[in-house]
Parts: C-alpha cells; sequence; structure tokens
C-alpha cells in the first residue's frame, strides 16, 4: 500500500522565518541554472525533457540562493537535475520532477532540507500496466557547522548511540506515527515505534534530518521504501509501501539534552 503520495503539483518554496538569512552568494543563482542544463525564471530553475517516445517532463528547481556554491550542495543539485533528465528519456508518459527546499538555523549551523517529488509510471510497457501515474517524495538534508558537513551522530555526546534518539524522543515519534497518513488506528501495524529504530527500514536510517532552533527533526524514511523487512507472511497483513517523509518527527532539544553536545542543544 502506497503511503504519504501529494495530492497536486503545488507546492512552495519555504524558508521559515526567524531561520536567519543565507550566507551571501558568489555566484549567481541564473549561471548556476544554466550551468546544470537549465533556464532560471527568476523564480525557479526549469528544464523539459522529451523522451524516446514523445513524453514530456518537466522539471522544476528551486535553488538555494547563499549555497549552490557549496560543493556538497552543488554536486547533489547538478546531480539530482541529471538523474531526472537521464530517467526521463525512457518514460513513457508525461511525467514531471520538482525540487523545494527549507533552511533551518541552530546556533552557527545551517541545515538545508531538499523535498523531491517527482511521478513515474508503474509500467513502460501498455501490456505491462496501464502506465499508471505513481507520485513519489523524498527528502535529502544537509547541514554544516562552519565549512564541516555534520551526521547525525556528530550532534552526540562521545560514547552515545543514535538509538538513544529513538529512546528519549519515543513520545514525540508515537504522535508522529499516529498522524501519519493514511488516518489509522494509533500504534497499529506499521505505525508502530519498534519498526521506526535507526535499524529499521522504514525510518531510513536516520538519514534526513534537520537541526532547527529548538528541534530535531526526522523525516522517515528518506526515500521511498518498498516494504518493512523481514517480510511478515502473516495472513491478512499487508506489505506497506512508504514514501519519502510520510512520518515526521518534531522532537524537541530539551527532550534529547542528556545527550546532544552542549553546541548543539545539550545541557551544559
Amino acid at each position: 500500500m502506497k503511503l504519504g503520495a501529494l495530492t497536486g503539483t503545488a507546492l512552495t518554496l519555504a524558508v521559515l522565518a526567524g531561520s536567519g538569512p543565507l550566507p551571501l552568494a558568489t555566484a549567481s543563482v541564473p549561471d548556476f541554472c544554466a550551468e546544470i542544463g537549465g533556464s532560471w525564471d527568476g523564480a525557479n530553475c526549469r528544464a523539459t525533457v522529451e523522451s524516446e517516445r514523445k513524453a514530456t517532463r518537466t522539471i522544476t528547481m528551486a535553488l538555494p540562493d547563499g549555497l549552490v556554491e557549496n560543493p556538497t550542495i552543488r554536486n547533489y543539485l547538478s546531480t539530482l537535475m541529471n538523474n531526472w533528465k537521464t530517467a526521463a528519456t525512457n518514460m513513457a508518459a508525461d511525467s514531471f520532477a520538482e525540487e523545494h527546499f527549507e533552511v533551518f538555523n541552530h546556533g552557527g549551523t545551517i541545515t538545508a532540507v531538499f523535498h523531491e517529488v517527482y511521478s513515474a509510471t508503474w509500467g513502460t510497457d501498455a501490456g505491462t500496466h496501464p502506465n499508471a501515474p505513481v507520485l513519489n517524495n523524498a527528502y535529502r538534508t544537509f547541514t554544516f557547522d562552519g565549512d564541516r558537513q555534520l551526521q547525525l551522530p556528530d550532534l552526540l555526546r562521545p560514547g552515545t548511540d543514535v538509538g538513544a534518539i529513538s529512546s528519549l524522543g519515543a513520545e514525540y515519534i508515537q504522535q508522529a506515527l499516529d498522524q501519519a497518513p493514511p488516518p489509522h488506528q494509533a500504534n497499529t501495524y506499521p505505525f508502530m515505534l519498534d519498526r521506526w529504530t535507526p535499524d529499521k527500514v522504514y525510518s531510513g536510517g536516520y538519514k534526513a534530518w534537520a537541526l532547527t532552533p529548538d528541534e530535531l527533526i526526522l523525516y522517515m524514511p528518506d526515500y521511498p521504501v518498498g516494504h518493512d523487512v523481514p517480510i511478515d507472511y502473516t495472513i491478512g497483513r499487508m506489505q506497506w509501501y512508504m514514501d519519502g517523509g510520510t512520518v515526521q518527527a518534531h522532537i524537541p532539544l530539551s527532550a534529547l539534552s542528556s545527550i546532544l553536545r552542549p553546541e548543539y542543544g545539550g545541557a551544559g
């Protein structure tokens, strides 16, 4: 069963109020857009690709002014555009791909959260499936403390395992599970805390996360997941597909203060 797909293509570029100014750009966003093969329309970088089967994919990418000179983000955006163009060449039906972002600051850190939304089809041959459209969501996040890119364990005190986040943040993760689409009875499979710890597939290993002024946000999973692991063949139990970002847990830093380094919200 597919979860969490958006119902339309209208998404907004959001930079949260109070998240602070981005660094000044050293190269223009329009120039970078041209470099990756797009056309800048004043708000987004756009490209159109026609497949061998005469299907059209429209690509829309929001580019974070002030961050496109960061080598890591620059490589991510370049690769994303190239991957979407490459995939488009074999598509049998019209499709779209969009990327939007949010930016958060915490002290000297900056987190860029990229939300990818793209459509595809179940099958490329009319005889296999009627090329039914599929909408997918994915999240890629990057956090920097100065020039250093941080991984989630870098936020934690020495000797602390990432699994401690699921323990101390259990209340807030469970709240997010209960509120995740589609509407469901609380704490029922697969929306149970033990299926969303960092060692489980639905959590995405906590790879997509953001450090805000007062929260740690987990976007779970980071990319679409086909089914739980291991597969449970219990009679009547569906194999749940989980879309990227189906569950978004907002954990107050105060709940994690005992395991966070002081500079990232931990107790002094």
